[in-house]
């Protein structure tokens, strides 16, 4: 690709490293005729080799890995990059399985990601796409929303929006006619989705709203209603399923089969101690209500020992079932 104005040789270091990112690697070195011909044929550029092995110079003073001149194979690779190929794909998935993100979203990012990559090694991952498109959010302001909050985060104001929820034509329509107007303290990433933490005006408990489910966000000019030191975000930040509600002491007794289950979602912080050959008896802080719903995953190895409202209300739950049980 051609630039639209000829570059001055002052380019020439910044040239050659976009040269040898996009067109080297380990499996595919580049003569000093390749570099040649890329300058001309990207960068509109005539340049000789002493020029190349200033430059080459230059960029290993600046710490790039440059390839010592391969005798064998003729040529100079890139031998570090910002992301190697494993993080990359790993990025890559994030991207792909986070629902938030909308499909054309996800399809710029995993270009971006991909761009650091040689021409070769994007080629492993042509193949590669998102399983579950379906169930990427229809919001294409996620990005937006997210830079406004994080805005008026930093300058500690509140915000209003419409919110919304899906209806039976499978679209996104208002929950309410008003506008929501809350005082924001963080967002969390939690089961796939991006929540705003705050606080509802006019209220004193924390709430949760899914940001790809907000619309027409408008920063305020006015103050947050409690300050940030008087919040306990970082206790919120770990509540189960995104409920909101004041973490209590839980007893749970699990079979030995849900412990990954277990420290997957609640971590290895945890106190565990054993229960018998085959039980083990875990005591967690968290939201009763996101501690509920997830116990429901797993009914045939958890119980909920502790404390006793919140067992009550697990077997009414479980009593309280479509199938009439």
């Amino acid at each position: 690709m051609r630039t639209e104005k000829k570059l001055t040789d002052k380019a020439n270091t910044l040239c050659l490293y976009r040269i040898l990112e996009k067109y080297s690697d380990e499996e595919h070195l580049l003569s000093m005729r390749d570099i040649i011909g890329k300058f001309a044929d990207e960068y509109d550029m005539k340049i000789d080799r002493r020029t190349v092995y200033s430059s080459i110079e230059t960029l290993k003073k600046l710490g790039v890995e440059v390839s010592e001149y391969d005798k064998s194979r003729q040529g100079y690779y890139l031998m570090t990059r910002l992301f190697e190929p494993s993080e990359i794909r790993l990025m890559m998935d994030a991207v792909y399985s986070q629902k938030s993100i909308p499909q054309k979203q996800t399809s710029d990012l995993i270009d971006k990601l991909q761009s650091v990559l040689s021409i070769h090694q994007r080629k492993n991952y042509r193949h590669l796409f998102s399983a579950e498109s379906e169930k990427k959010t229809q919001n294409r302001a996620v990005f937006f929303n997210i830079d406004s909050l994080d805005s008026a985060i930093a300058k500690r104001v509140k915000v209003d929006f419409i919110y919304n929820q899906y209806g039976l034509d499978k679209r996104l329509h208002p929950r309410r006619k008003e506008r929501y107007v809350v005082s924001p303290y963080s967002m969390v990433c939690n089961n796939q989705n991006y929540y705003l933490l705050c606080i509802k005006e006019g209220k004193t408990d924390l709430s949760y709203y899914r940001i790809d489910l907000m619309k027409d966000i408008r920063v305020l000019d006015k103050p947050i209603d409690f300050p940030a030191s008087k919040v306990d975000i970082n206790t919120a930040r770990k509540t189960v399923y995104a409920f909101a509600g004041k973490p209590v002491d839980i007893r749970l007794r699990c079979k030995n089969t849900a412990i990954g289950g277990v420290v997957d979602e609640f971590g290895t912080g945890i106190r565990i101690s054993s229960d018998g050959p085959e039980h083990f008896i875990a005591t967690i802080k968290a939201a009763p209500q996101g501690v509920l719903y997830w116990t429901m995953q797993y009914l045939t190895e958890v119980e909920i020992l502790q404390p006793q409202f919140l067992r009550d209300r697990a077997i009414a739950f479980i009593k309280d079932n479509s199938y009439k049980v």
